[in-house]
């Protein structure tokens, strides 16, 4: 497998569970993405990306989501970097930064250019993001340069490639969504068009390295064949 994609769901559905405030979960949530990444480094996978705050969470509580951009500041700041320091990982983010706080974007903009040669594997952090927004943001930016050059023959699909926060990335072989729901929740609705999907009804705090174990297993021992012949 070269690429895992993860969901983390439940934070807060954990620390309520607890009789904790959702602000702790999200603590723990954040604990247990350092402990999958540390994982993450000595499982067979090259790409590891973390579906972490979607345009949709947006709407939560304005004290949740400030909570929560400072929880991910100082963790990506500190205990994330350091991880990426010590594996030499190097550390992507994708979305809409504008709609972040600058303490957050400030933050993942300098630890990724900090890494952005380190020779190890790689991590993806989605923040910020909404799949149907990538989409019409990778359009916007198609057709300004065709109206440029006066092109208008058909878009073809290397183009939306090209134009999507994750170029240069290989497609998902794999989605593994935590928090016992079943749908992507608007992550990476065109990259994953042919990823296999896994779900799990366990809140991401409980986040286990054989979950990811038994994901790459599985994964194993499936036929892919991209709507070709079955045999």
């Amino acid at each position: 497998m070269k690429h895992l994609s993860v969901i983390i769901d439940g934070n807060g559905r954990w620390a309520e569970k607890r009789g904790l405030p959702r602000k702790d979960g999200h603590a723990e949530g954040a604990k247990a993405l350092c402990k999958a990444i540390e994982d993450f480094v000595t499982i067979d996978a090259d790409i590891l990306s973390v579906y972490a705050f979607s345009t949709e969470n947006e709407k939560r509580d304005k004290e949740e989501v400030a909570n929560l951009f400072g929880i991910m500041a100082y963790f990506f700041r500190n205990e994330i970097y350091r991880l990426a320091e010590n594996y030499s990982l190097k550390l992507r983010f994708i979305g809409d930064f504008r709609r972040l706080p600058d303490i957050l974007s400030d933050v993942m903009s300098d630890i990724g250019a900090k890494t952005i040669n380190n020779k190890g594997k790689t991590v993806v952090f989605a923040v910020g993001y909404g799949g149907d927004e990538e989409i019409c943001s990778a359009f916007d930016r198609i057709l300004k340069k065709r109206m440029f050059l006066m092109d208008a023959s058909p878009i073809r699909k290397e183009e939306l490639y090209e134009n999507l926060y994750t170029v240069g990335l290989p497609l998902p072989d794999a989605v593994l969504r935590y928090g016992g729901y079943r749908r992507l929740s608007n992550f990476l609705p065109v990259q994953t068009a042919y990823s296999e999907l896994f779900f799990i009804d366990k809140l991401w705090p409980d986040y286990d390295k054989e979950d990811f174990e038994k994901v790459i297993d599985e994964f194993s021992h499936i036929k892919r064949n991209f709507g070709g012949n079955n045999g």
